[in-house]
């Protein structure tokens, strides 16, 4: 079943190998949304979110980046 926009109600698109940015940081150049042709929103399904987190995962594990939960949770201690 195809989704409908939130904004317009219009059917929205399923468009693949689309360049996305993440986290301000990343370029993932084969995500697949849903696109919206009236309005031009975008959805992206939540396995597709989770697949797109998991590859930005390894790439921070391999770089020792530290994972976004971790920083949030120092954030968080420095904050209180």
């Amino acid at each position: 079943m195809t989704p409908k926009c939130v904004n317009c109600k219009h059917a929205m698109k399923k468009v693949s190998n689309v360049n996305k940015m993440f986290l301000n940081r990343y370029i993932i150049s084969d995500a697949t949304v849903y696109v919206c042709q009236t309005c031009g929103e975008e959805y992206l399904e939540a396995k597709e979110y989770e697949r797109i987190r998991k590859k930005i995962d390894a790439i921070e594990i391999k770089a020792d980046i530290p994972a976004v939960h971790q920083v949030m949770a120092r954030t968080k201690f420095l904050v209180l």
